[in-house]
């Protein structure tokens, strides 16, 4: 059979699907083997995770992670399940590998490989030797920080302490106390500081070197170790710090003086000899505003300086002598800095609306506050700023009522339907020579004030005409009515009918004006119909406007001709003259609503007034 490997997940996953039709399972299988074996080595059986007895014809593989990491370093035979490793595996490259193998009939194994950690590796400094000067004038309880060792390898195997190993010379003079020692040397581990402890003073003239290894040891059998060379020089001692001949010293410069400008210079002098008495100046406690030149102790300015951030510097300086172990004297420099006219006013604008918007409405009174505006200058000499208003058309002012305080209010009435924005434009300028300007732009928007009522489109009226036998729910016509109103409840408009006799045959949709036969209409009745129609806004408080609707309707032959009796019973002379009426019939009045047209009876030609031959 040959090798089953898949490096895609979903070609496992469809196998398993296809067994999982079946009877598939799926199974753990945990495996170890240790780290530096040679290629070859025996890892496991992929068979173990199966249950005892289960047929196995061979495997698919799968990695979970799609690095190739398991095919790389391990063969596995996927016809008897045998993992064997390819290479000389290492812990501290990977510590765990996981695959997944599938059999034909969908089982799955899940296989988890962990690299267990040999003591492979020795402790190790990041150097191999460290050099000290220590004055003899160090004192005891003093301690030196040491690089700590590392050892990859972890748990027993890792990093479990130091010992202090002496020099020759020290051992030759066992009748001295020891000297060095290092601190918590059993206890240390790779992730503590290690420190050599200064345990009694130092004499440079009973032993003037110190030749010492530290061993760091891990917790193997037998225990590798690492050792790290401390060679110690003991120096004479450098008694006399510097001192400065001011107790502290003062200057200024202006905020807008370029890098390099001297501003004041510090002096110390140190009685010792040599490189002892050879004083060196630093800045101890500095924002990188200044330097100080290093022998001539003149302080200057190093980048450009804000005063509006900072106005008083206060440096420390550091006056440090030559010796092996520097004595160091500090004095403090008050620096002040002198303001010059490098910032534009400031502007700071609060809205006094209820939505707290930029917005006021067309119905504001005379003199009501929009905005509480204050002005400011961070120029120390500078702080005298005026501020002025343009753009507002004569409808808004500045009202100054502090030095620094303006108000916003309105200076005439408003009219959104002429003007609904307004470009306010504050100009801040301060008494510099030349004066700085800011400037800020506000625009105001007028709100709508439901001061416009609808008018409809006809003001005159809207007229129709009707047949009569128009069905309930015809559209006779469509009422418009416009709010010059902003868009809103203001210029939203609601339709409604009067109630009258005549508007109640007729429905209106409030929304879009439509009106509507509501009954059926009667010519016959009433054949012209008058009514008053509503338009509202929904203002608060609302508007309306009413038009009248005229509607005319047109007749339909829909009546038949009535006698006002069933039967007739009259006396006929029988030699009445041709022409003679013998009968005369009032109609009912739904005849008179037809054509007076003739009609032909079984007694000839007559009209709808009388029966006449």
């Amino acid at each position: 059979m040959g090798c089953c490997c898949c490096q895609s997940l979903p070609l496992l996953l469809m196998l398993l699907w296809m067994g999982t039709c079946c009877r598939a399972q799926v199974y753990n299988l945990s495996l170890a083997v240790d780290e530096g074996l040679p290629p070859g080595t025996l890892v496991g059986d992929i068979r173990a995770g199966l249950p005892e007895g289960s047929p196995v014809e061979g495997f698919f593989l799968s990695e979970e992670d799609g690095e190739s990491a398991v095919l790389r370093d391990f063969h596995i035979d996927t016809e008897t399940g045998i993992v064997r490793t390819l290479r000389i595996l290492d812990r501290e490259r990977r510590q765990h590998y996981s695959f997944v193998a599938a059999t034909l009939l969908g089982d799955v194994v899940q296989v988890d490989i962990k690299v267990q950690d040999v003591n492979d590796h020795s402790p190790t400094f990041p150097v191999e030797s460290l050099r000290l000067q220590i004055s003899e004038l160090t004192p005891p309880g003093t301690t030196f920080r040491l690089p700590a060792a590392r050892d990859p390898d972890t748990g027993e195997y890792g990093l479990r302490g130091y010992s202090l190993i002496r020099g020759s010379q020290e051992r030759e003079n066992t009748d001295r106390a020891e000297k060095l020692q290092l601190e918590g040397s059993s206890t240390y581990s790779s992730i503590h500081p290690l420190d050599l402890v200064l345990v009694h003073w130092l004499d440079r003239e009973e032993l003037d070197r110190y030749q010492l290894e530290v061993e760091a040891f891990d917790g193997g059998y037998p225990r590798r170790t690492g050792r790290l060379l401390i060679d110690i020089t003991v120096l004479d001692a450098n008694d006399n710090p510097p001192s400065f001949d001011q107790p502290e010293y003062n200057g200024w410069v202006w905020e807008n003086a370029p890098a390099g400008t001297p501003i004041c210079t510090v002096h110390a002098m140190d009685p010792d000899l040599g490189s002892n008495g050879e004083v060196r100046y630093t800045l101890r406690s500095d924002e990188g505003y200044f330097l100080v030149e290093e022998t001539s102790g003149i302080v200057r300015v190093n980048r450009p300086l804000d005063r509006e951030q900072k106005a008083l510097h206060q440096l420390v300086v550091q006056a440090k002598d030559g010796g092996s172990q520097p004595e160091v004297t500090s004095v403090l420099v008050i620096i002040k800095v002198l303001d010059v006219n490098d910032n534009k006013p400031h502007i700071q604008i609060t809205l006094l609306t209820e939505s707290g918007r930029p917005e006021i409405s067309e119905g504001a009174r005379i003199g009501e506050y929009l905005a509480r505006i204050s002005v400011s200058d961070p120029d120390l000499q500078f702080q005298n700023v005026s501020l002025t208003l343009e753009g507002s058309d004569g409808s808004f002012s500045l009202r100054h009522v502090a030095s620094q305080i303006y108000f916003l209010c309105v200076e005439a009435s408003l009219d959104r339907e002429i003007k609904d924005l307004y470009e306010l434009k504050l100009i801040a300028k301060d008494s510099g020579s030349p004066p700085l300007l800011t400037l800020k732009t506000l625009l105001v928007v007028v709100t709508d004030l439901n001061d416009e009522p609808p008018v409809f489109m006809n003001p005159e009226g809207y007229h129709a005409i009707v047949s009569e036998a128009a069905s309930a729910g015809t559209a006779v016509l469509t009422l418009k009515a416009q709010d010059l109103d902003d868009e809103g409840p203001n210029s939203r408009i609601a339709y409604t009918l009067q109630d009258s006799a005549a508007s109640s045959a007729f429905t209106l949709d409030s929304h879009t004006g439509v009106l509507s036969i509501n009954k059926m209409l009667d010519f016959e009745a009433e054949n012209t119909l008058n009514f008053v129609i509503t338009a509202t806004d929904h203002g608060v408080p609302p508007l309306s406007t009413t038009c009248t609707v005229t509607i005319m309707l047109e007749d339909v032959n829909d009546n038949e001709p009535i006698f006002m009796q069933q039967f007739y019973n009259v006396t006929l002379l029988e030699h009445s003259a041709i022409g003679h009426c013998f009968l005369q019939n009032d109609p009912a009045p739904a005849v008179w609503a037809t054509a007076a047209m003739p009609h032909l009876s079984k007694w000839g030609w007559c009209n709808a007034h009388s029966l006449c031959k």
